[in-house]
């Protein structure tokens, strides 16, 4: 496919067909998907309606810009042909002036290089669809009525030449997607007893041992049993300094193994690794449009048949109305219908949109669509969770403090019993400093989780609860006696836990969680593209005053449970604009949906975050969402640039053609061949933005 109007003949075409209930045809990566009623739905059907509009299917497998430059690429090599027929039928006439030289000439190469533009032009006709390839055969046969042979034979070399161009530049977007997936090795060693053998990619079932040596490619998508290595993870996440993968790590495919070997237990089957799961959502990205896409689809719906009207009323009514020459207008008129074409208006924005999204892919930056994409270059304001977010994720128990004649031990033994079946990030440093004194933890009885405030279980016979300082206020128990101790430990950035039943305290638990090294760097970052930044976190007031006054953050809330970071997001946009949440994805999940644009972080082993954020930054480092940010609000300008050039050409053109300052050739050359390269040219740097 060479022209976005042929992604849409065929939809119409493929739509038609008995059984068929979608289609989606992405033109910038020549992939067409159907879904059909079973039983109903027969492929052959499918080929034979893609066949009959002049395409062919093509195994995904081949390499469509390898076979670009070659003897099977038909369409290159009549394009050749028809330009060297062309360039002698010029020699013929304007150097030796000898019409039977000419005139054949002239005439081969309008056959051969028309012979695609009718093929499809009459396809097209059958379906009753008007597209380029008609509005061609309609000006050649008319410069060709009005003795115009080299205007005809131009414009069909001409046209055909921008045909195969951008089928050209289309194939280096496409190359640029399926770059992805090359990371993916196709074969896999895998042990099976006590051999080691070589299997397909897609023959691996989960639970497999996967045998990778130094300097491989890692095939699949699991956990390391065996061995240590540095590990390239750049394909997945962007990060370029390897890391140390060892027992118990996950690896992920496509990530290069470093000098040592590893054996791997593999957790996903093939099509459902982490990068394929990328490629697809690459894949999928283009069908969820940009508005400024939307806009001009709709636009071009009414552009192309106005511009025809015109272009047939400007050949006859000149001469009707006022006894202008017929062959002037006319032909004046044949220049506009070959304007009429919006091909390259029509793909300024698609293309673009593709080529930022693979390349923020490449990246570690994931949009879900062209709408996230366009969304996230107008945010005015940035919301981030503290925990795991702007903050380590790791906290640390720093003290254990016990009250009213309770021990160390005691005091860890029931938060961490009570903390054992939590997934809270501060009940894992819980587990982790009872773990290293060896406290013995015991099966809690009665376990309530009281969602953001605490969990209370059955210890001794008594109800005992652990949380936030917040939780046992409203519990009613007496804190008179460390109210000063809590408010002091809270200034230091540590939040604190307390223990105990309702009738008095056992202790408290400190527990700091480190701000991550680039969160700063970011803030200022965001700060100087005037974007606004806040901090939302269900820890205690003074925890989130330590840390937004470490990282420079003006406004922040704290005690937040989920349902009150969803009403911070709303007030927030309705004060200041569209606003970017940035979480981990599950537990921010609320906020991150209520955003403008919700962007989970640290993903690459998380599938829900995966599926369920508008952008996902892939590494655990926030200088990606700084990335993405900008490469956004690239994406934007090139679209504007785009649509602008592809515009003031088009109309500039329509304008001049009615003097009769634009000929044939130039309306071609310029408005269709020219403009179209410029545009996926300049929509190909996004691919290339760092």
């Amino acid at each position: 496919m060479d022209c976005i109007e042929c992604a849409k003949k065929l939809e119409k075409a493929v739509l038609a067909l008995d059984g068929v209930t979608g289609v989606r045809v992405s033109y910038t990566l020549g992939k067409l998907n159907v879904e059909g009623k079973k039983g109903r739905l027969d492929r052959k059907d499918v080929v034979r309606a893609v066949e009959r509009l002049g395409y062919k299917i093509r195994a995904d497998e081949e390499p469509a810009l390898e076979a670009f430059f070659s003897w099977s690429n038909r369409r290159l090599v009549i394009t050749i042909v028809s330009g060297i027929l062309f360039i002698a039928g010029v020699v013929g006439e304007f150097l030796l002036h000898e019409p039977i030289l000419y005139l054949p000439a002239y005439a081969l190469a309008i056959l051969t290089g028309g012979y695609y533009i009718a093929r499809r032009g009459i396809a097209s006709i059958y379906e009753r669809y008007l597209d380029m390839n008609v509005l061609m055969m309609v000006a050649v046969a008319g410069a060709v009525l009005i003795a115009a042979y080299e205007e005809a034979a131009s414009i069909v070399f001409l046209f055909s030449l921008a045909e195969v161009l951008e089928s050209y530049s289309v194939a280096r977007t496409r190359r640029s997607i399926t770059e992805l997936m090359d990371f993916m090795p196709r074969r896999v060693l895998v042990r099976r007893g006590e051999e080691e053998v070589t299997i397909d990619a897609t023959d691996v079932q989960v639970g497999d041992i996967a045998v990778v040596r130094p300097g491989e490619r890692i095939p699949v998508d699991g956990e390391v049993i065996k061995g240590e290595s540095s590990v390239d993870e750049s394909a997945v996440t962007g990060e370029s300094i390897p890391v140390t993968r060892g027992p118990g790590d996950a690896v992920f495919s496509g990530t290069l193994n470093g000098q040592g070997a590893m054996e791997i237990m593999v957790a996903k089957r093939y099509q459902d690794t982490v990068i394929a799961k990328i490629v697809q959502l690459v894949e999928e990205a283009e069908a969820t449009k940009a508005p400024t896409e939307r806009f001009i689809d709709r636009f071009s719906r009414y552009y192309t048949p106005a511009v025809v009207l015109i272009a047939f009323a400007t050949m006859f009514l000149p001469t009707l109305l006022f006894g202008a020459p017929l062959e002037e207008w006319f032909y004046r008129g044949l220049v506009l219908l070959v304007i009429s074409c919006p091909c390259a208006l029509v793909i300024s924005t698609p293309v673009s949109v593709v080529s930022a999204i693979s390349g923020g892919a490449r990246r570690g930056v994931l949009f879900k669509g062209g709408l996230y994409l366009e969304r996230m270059g107008r945010i005015k304001v940035v919301a981030f969770d503290k925990t795991g977010t702007l903050t380590q994720g790791r906290p640390k128990v720093e003290e254990v403090i016990p009250l009213n004649g309770a021990t160390v031990q005691e005091v860890l033994k029931v938060a961490a019993s009570a903390e054992n079946r939590s997934e809270h990030h501060l009940a894992r440093a819980i587990m982790e400093r009872a773990r290293e004194e060896r406290v013995d933890i015991v099966e809690a009885k009665g376990f309530t989780a009281l969602h953001g405030k605490g969990v209370a279980i059955i210890f001794q016979e008594r109800r005992v609860f652990t949380g936030s300082p917040q939780f046992f206020r409203e519990l009613k128990v007496d804190l008179s006696a460390v109210e000063d101790r809590i408010a002091e430990l809270s200034a230091q950035g540590k939040t604190v836990i307390l223990v105990g039943p309702e009738d008095g305290l056992m202790g408290m638990i400190t527990v700091r969680d480190l701000p991550r090294k680039e969160s700063r760097e970011v803030v200022d970052g965001l700060k100087a593209m005037g974007i606004k930044v806040v901090m939302l976190t269900g820890d205690d007031l003074k925890v989130a005053e330590g840390v937004a006054a470490d990282l420079g953050i003006e406004e922040y809330r704290a005690r937040l449970l989920p349902q009150d970071k969803v009403k911070a997001v709303e007030e927030l946009q309705a004060k200041h604009g569209p606003l970017l949440m940035v979480g981990d994805g599950v537990n921010d999940a609320p906020a991150l949906a209520k955003a403008e644009i919700g962007v989970a972080m640290g993903v690459a082993g998380t599938d829900v975050a995966l599926e369920t954020a508008d952008v996902a930054l892939m590494s655990d480092d926030l200088h990606s969402l700084l990335y993405g940010i900008r490469l956004s609000r690239r994406g934007a300008r090139v679209i504007r640039q785009n649509v602008s050039v592809s515009l003031i050409v088009k109309l500039a053109l329509t304008i001049l053609a009615f003097p009769g300052l634009v000929t044939l050739w130039m309306a071609i050359l310029i408005g269709d061949l020219g403009v179209s390269l410029a545009v996926i040219g300049n929509a190909l740097r996004l691919n290339r933005f760092r």
